[in-house]
């Protein structure tokens, strides 16, 4: 559970899991600091997180070495109905481009891809 609080400055916000603790805020023309990283680029991180991990976790069970996993993400969301999610990974070691293509593609299917391709329901916790 991700617990956020408000820490008086602006917008400026404290996430916690309990455990580990970041924060969030919103530029400065919306009437933030700006010193943060905004809410939905918190969910665009998750995204290039998740499947970073993924990827790693797929080239490591094929055995692959790898020198470094970049995973670059982006959202439009221009029209809230019509969200786009934008994704590019790029995996850096001698592997054949073909191979790559296959565990990037793969990596797909990473546990936040999942959760953001399906179809959701929001509930109030009591």
């Amino acid at each position: 559970m991700i617990k956020a609080t408000s820490m008086g400055d602006n917008y400026i916000t404290e996430l916690t899991n309990g455990k580990h603790t970041f924060y969030a805020d919103t530029i400065e023309h919306e009437g933030g600091s700006d010193m943060y990283a905004r809410p939905t680029e918190i969910l665009a991180s998750a995204y290039a997180a998740c499947t970073n991990i993924t990827t790693r976790m797929v080239l490591d069970r094929e055995g692959l070495k790898y020198d470094k996993v970049t995973v670059y993400t982006d959202i439009d969301r221009t029209d809230l109905n019509n969200v786009k999610f934008f994704i590019r990974t790029e995996i850096e070691g001698d592997i054949p481009q073909e191979k790559k293509d296959e565990l990037i593609k793969r990596a797909d299917s990473c546990p936040v891809c999942n959760i953001l391709k399906n179809e959701k329901e929001f509930y109030n916790m009591d």
